[in-house]
């Protein structure tokens, strides 16, 4: 059968490209440079393959055990002061389909012995694995847990899941510096020899991608973070195998599919690569990956569109190899916490094992050309970065010095801007949203205010601390500033002339306006310039936009803008570059277009009509 299909070179596959680019050299068109730093070519084959180096060692990338690719359905819950609604939310997670549930801890919160016995109650601490991110008080946990374990007669050895100690995590998170790590090789040593399943560090690198950072930054940093816990361990006497079997890497996945897939099966050589700087032989050197959904790019307003998120974001991070999935709730944003949320969330995973297959084939990446070619691309890129914090003394002394932070800083900056301008976009945020979503009515606890170090302020911290930051609250506060004011400005779109630009100016003009929340009016093509000022004189609208072909415009403008100048705004719709001064001279002043700064004139838009 195959001699029926013969190869067809590589010359010839070029030949045709540009041949359909009419000459033009593809490598300019076609070639796709990301954030990450590397670049992605439109086609790949086997030849692309032949100098990647951890091919010949593939197998590490593919999980141990007996199915293919199995991963524990986790359910994050966060802790506060009521632990019998903690348990009631692990109770309903694990009847629910959860293999395993991860407690949030917030600074404060404190593993009292009785709080803790009501949280898992009816809990298998033998069968369950359960784990803690962001304890502050790890030793006083695993005792607790210890102590619990032998009340119910479950021997400590038996004890699964994490204890969330990551003072190095924790120092980036809030800019206080680390009073000491010393307790940490105690506490390593002790788990190991009661509780040698449970893993005590976590590492976190999804902090970086939550925080604006490429994925290439956050898997360097993680790397450098890894590597500072491991000298720190070895140093205190810990076995090297030893060291690596007590840490759990938590990367995010976010919605560059692709590129999200590879970067987890980047992070598995990287480890492999670390491990063996410390004596660990080839292919031993396995780290346990928690993968999380983002936060970076979840919105408030069309929440729905979250669900959609996750499933992309679960998707990857199974293809990629996690060992462990967190989906968060679609309404996270919002503050509220319902059941139903953590239903959906936990249901998009099952969905995926149960009807999808997606744990029947080991590596399922393995022998794609571009994912094998991105997963080397983003190891390589990643590893510059891990090589170059350790030029400056590993993890900790380069966030101390702040170049981490100024790294990170950059990278959101970047996106901001791009987000602003409308060439990133977040659906039913800046591209497309719902035109008539109220949120304030269903808001749970205020969201909380994310900051990021972008912002240059550390407030009370020594160091700047990298903070979540949600790119969509770019949109949202100006949404919910429209909200709050009580006045909802009226867009009417005066539709006129050429049919196929006015329908994709109104289109464009509807979808603009309308990320601001803005009540959108539209009407049919109006056939004379006479009809369409007294619609739109009768609607009351704050905003006309005139919608028409840049031929129309020199004519339109001034006519609607003498008529309903005084009581609205007249916006053009497009950017009509050969009456733009004739225009302008007549008073036409806001014009929106494809290069429009989205963010900034919504501000503007703001101003000149909520504070008047």
């Amino acid at each position: 059968m195959f001699d029926e299909f013969p190869d067809i070179p590589t010359e010839e596959w070029e030949a045709r490209i540009r041949a359909d680019l009419k000459g033009a050299d593809y490598r300019k068109k076609l070639v796709w440079n990301p954030e990450e730093g590397i670049h992605v070519n439109p086609y790949y084959r086997e030849e692309d393959l032949r100098n990647l180096e951890y091919l010949r060692q593939a197998g590490s990338l593919k999980k141990p055990g007996t199915a293919p690719n199995s991963w524990l359905i986790c359910q994050d819950v966060e802790l506060k002061n009521d632990a019998g609604e903690s348990n009631r939310r692990i109770r309903e997670a694990l009847k629910g389909g959860a293999q395993s549930v991860r407690f949030l801890a917030g600074d404060s919160w404190k593993p009292d012995p009785e709080q803790l016995e009501l949280m898992l109650e009816g809990i298998s601490l033998g069968d369950t694995e359960v784990s803690f991110k962001g304890s502050m008080y790890a030793d006083l946990l695993y005792d607790n847990l210890v102590r619990l374990a032998l009340q119910r007669g479950t021997d400590p050895s038996f004890l699964s899941g994490g204890l969330g100690a990551d003072p190095i995590g924790t120092m980036a998170l809030t800019g206080i510096p680390i009073a000491s790590l010393e307790n940490l090789g105690s506490l390593v040593k002790k788990v190991l020899r009661r509780s040698p399943s449970l893993r005590v560090i976590p590492v976190n690198g999804a902090m970086f991608q939550n925080a604006g950072a490429t994925l290439t930054e956050e898997l360097g940093f993680a790397m450098a973070m890894a590597s500072d816990y491991m000298a720190l361990l070895t140093s205190a006497g810990v076995d090297p195998a030893d060291a690596a079997a007590v840490m759990e890497l938590e990367l995010t996945t976010g919605t560059n599919y692709f590129m999200e897939i590879a970067k987890l099966r980047a992070a598995r050589i990287l480890w492999g690569r670390i491990c063996e700087g410390y004596g660990i032989g080839a292919g031993h050197g396995r780290i346990h990956i928690h993968a999380t959904s983002s936060t970076w790019n979840m919105t408030l307003y069309d929440p729905h569109v979250n669900i959609l998120r996750g499933t992309t974001e679960a998707m990857a991070a199974i293809i990629g190899g996690a060992d462990q999935i967190s989906i968060l709730p679609f309404e996270l944003p919002s503050g509220r916490n319902s059941s139903f949320s953590d239903r959906i969330a936990r249901n998009t995973q099952i969905i995926l094992r149960e009807e999808a297959y997606f744990d029947r084939v080991a590596d399922p990446a393995s022998g794609s050309y571009y994912l094998e070619h991105l997963t080397d691309a983003l190891a390589g890129k990643a590893w510059e970065i891990f090589l170059m914090a350790e030029s400056k003394g590993g993890f900790m002394k380069a966030f101390e010095s702040g170049w981490v932070g100024e790294v990170v800083e950059a990278s959101l900056q970047r996106k901001k801007e791009k987000a602003a301008q409308g060439r990133l976009r977040l659906l039913g945020t800046n591209a497309y949203p719902s035109f008539n979503e109220f949120v304030l009515a269903n808001l749970g606890d205020p969201p909380v205010q994310e900051e990021n170090i972008s912002t240059g302020d550390s407030g009370d911290t020594p160091l700047k601390p990298v903070r979540p930051f949600r790119l969509s609250t770019l949109f949202e506060d100006i949404r919910l500033e429209t909200e709050r004011s009580g006045k909802r400005p009226k867009v009417f779109l005066f539709r006129y002339g050429d049919p196929r630009w006015m329908s994709a100016r109104a289109m464009f003009a509807g979808n603009f306006f309308a990320c601001a929340g803005y009540e959108i009016v539209d009407q049919p093509v109006f056939r004379t310039i006479r009809a369409g000022i007294k619609a739109a004189g009768e609607s009351g609208a704050e905003i006309v936009v005139l919608c028409s072909s840049d031929d129309a415009y020199a004519e339109l403008a001034p006519e609607v803008d003498g008529a309903l100048g005084n009581e609205a705004l007249i916006v053009v719709a497009g950017y009509p570059e050969n009456s733009l001064q004739e225009l302008r001279k007549a008073g036409i002043t806001h014009f929106i277009h494809l290069k429009t700064n989205l963010l900034d004139a919504l501000k503007e838009f703001n101003h000149l009509l909520l504070t008047s």
